[in-house]
């Protein structure tokens, strides 16, 4: 990490349980919202990284971060096909809407700053249940596979913050993040749960 080392944060509304019950119970579509959410994430990447040709670091950071949730894409879709299964057709996340909303500010600065320390929560998100799947899996090859991605995810959540203070003063970062861990706890809490990331 930089001098702007990013101090890790707490999510403010942990996924019931009913969220894993309803992944066990359907597997295959569970796995087939997550390989649609890698892929989103790896697009979003790339568009922070053309939206802001001048910022060096960061776009170093997206094109290396966008590789490799493209590949986390394609191991999701090869686990979907050795289950003799196909991959879904995607459908919008009720999740993310309101994060979405609540991030869409026109004004090219603050923009960046909400896309960075929005991407660093929803990346937390990922984190916590990921680790409540692999918990839950009995498969083993499931379990190991999703343990792995927990920690990527932990380590995209910190690259995403760790851009935010490097470009924007810290007490901006935390004014923002304080305001966008309380949209996505109410998102959390509202959404349906079903066999889905999100």
């Amino acid at each position: 990490m930089s001098e702007h080392e990013s101090q890790p944060f707490a999510l403010r509304y942990e996924t019931l349980p009913a969220w894993t019950e309803a992944v066990m119970s359907n597997v295959d579509a569970f796995l087939s919202d997550h390989a649609h959410a890698e892929r989103k994430v790896s697009a979003a990447a790339l568009a922070l990284a053309t939206q802001n040709p001048r910022r060096p670091e960061l776009v170093e950071a997206m094109i290396e971060l966008a590789r490799e949730e493209l590949g986390h894409f394609k191991q999701v879709y090869q686990l979907i096909i050795r289950r003799g299964k196909e991959l879904a057709y995607d459908y919008p996340d009720p999740y993310m809407r309101p994060l979405r909303i609540f991030a869409k500010n026109p004004r090219k600065q603050e923009y960046l700053l909400d896309r960075l320390v929005l991407y660093s929560v929803v990346e937390a998100r990922g984190c916590e249940r990921f680790e409540l799947v692999a918990a839950a899996f009995q498969d083993p090859e499931l379990r190991s596979f999703y343990d792995r991605l927990a920690v990527a995810e932990r380590r995209h959540q910190g690259i995403f913050l760790e851009l935010a203070h490097q470009y924007f003063p810290r007490d901006i970062v935390e004014e923002r993040l304080d305001k966008i861990l309380d949209v996505e706890a109410a998102s959390v809490r509202d959404a349906p749960i079903r066999a889905a990331l999100h």
